[in-house]
């Protein structure tokens, strides 16, 4: 895993992150977790200067350790400025990433710089990125001990028997 930098304000979060996606990946098979190169402050002025925002420095910082990355399988996705994109998200937010992959995005404001989680159309404020991260660090350690698929085995029986118990 990528080597978290010493003067990063993230850093805490970004090792209490990494020590999660270990134990993902023991747990549940390698490949659900990775964290690309970091990216350059040249790259990040230039993403600035072409859509005239500033990328707020809470999320600098984490783009100083990783560019593009995917955190327990589909937990969440943060991207790099390349892959920033205003579609789908209300005016004036830029998305930078997904949690929870069920539709919910992850921006900030072009103007203000905080960021904003969009689920289903609606909007909740969020201080800076390292709240964003206790959030899936949170996610992590509260992942249920069921598997996906057992969840969902046991989900349709129960419908199976509410079906059966209908229809009698």
């Amino acid at each position: 895993m990528r080597k978290v930098p010493e003067n990063n304000s993230l850093k805490k979060e970004i090792r209490k992150l990494l020590e999660l996606c270990k134990k993902d990946e023991k747990d549940n098979g390698e490949k659900r977790n990775y964290f690309n190169a970091p990216i350059t402050e040249e790259e990040m002025i230039n993403w600035e200067e072409r859509n005239r925002a500033k990328i707020p420095e809470s999320y600098k910082e984490w783009l100083r350790f990783s560019g593009k990355c995917r955190i327990a399988g589909n937990t969440a996705t943060f991207w790099e400025p390349n892959e920033f994109h205003s579609e789908y998200v209300p005016e004036g937010l830029v998305a930078i990433g997904e949690i929870n992959d069920d539709g919910e995005v992850v921006c900030f404001s072009k103007n203000e710089g905080i960021f904003v989680r969009v689920f289903e159309g609606k909007t909740t404020e969020i201080n800076d990125f390292a709240c964003v991260l206790k959030e899936v660090i949170k996610l992590m350690d509260d992942k249920p001990i069921l598997s996906q698929e057992r969840y969902l085995e046991i989900l349709q029986k129960i419908k199976e028997k509410k079906d059966r118990e209908k229809n009698k």
